[in-house]
């Protein structure tokens, strides 16, 4: 509830919000076509995946932290602390989550060579977790791209 006298904004009236999703739908839909283009099969899971190429969560960030700069100005704290979210937000999607990923392809493996499937109440772990150095560069230029489009669609604009 608002304090009185204070309007409270429209979410949609966010736009840096807005072109954040939108760098995050773009980024999550095209990976299935990536896909297709490199191995001519569809991979429709990977509309949901948190793996592969672009990186959502790093065009998201970037998105975010360059409609903040485009906003309130590349020297506001705002912004400043965009950077350090997106710096953290990149490094577990090429750094930590990479491992986690190289984690379960190991043990998948050691379950399926040892049969210890059958000893354990064992689920397959989802190996394609985390992101590599080309996935988090492109998902970082197109969350840029997107922003730097956004200032060309009226609706859009930050105001």
């Amino acid at each position: 509830m608002a304090a009185e006298g204070v309007s409270v904004n429209n979410l949609w009236d966010n736009n840096i919000l807005i072109v954040a999703i939108i760098a995050d739908l773009i980024a999550q839909g095209i990976k299935p076509l990536i896909h297709y283009g490199e191995y001519h099969e569809w991979k429709w899971p990977l509309l949901l995946s948190s793996g592969g190429f672009p990186s959502s969560h790093s065009a998201t960030a970037t998105a975010l932290t360059a409609m903040v700069g485009f906003t309130e100005g590349f020297a506001s704290p705002l912004f400043a602390i965009c950077i350090v979210f997106s710096g953290v937000v990149v490094f577990d999607a090429s750094g930590v989550r990479q491992e986690v990923g190289k984690h379960a392809r190991t043990l998948n493996a050691m379950f399926e060579e040892f049969k210890w499937g059958d000893s354990f109440d064992y689920k397959h772990f989802t190996e394609l977790v985390g992101h590599s150095f080309f996935e988090v560069v492109g998902g970082m230029a197109l969350g840029l791209l997107i922003a730097l489009l956004s200032l060309r669609i009226p609706f859009l604009r930050p105001r």
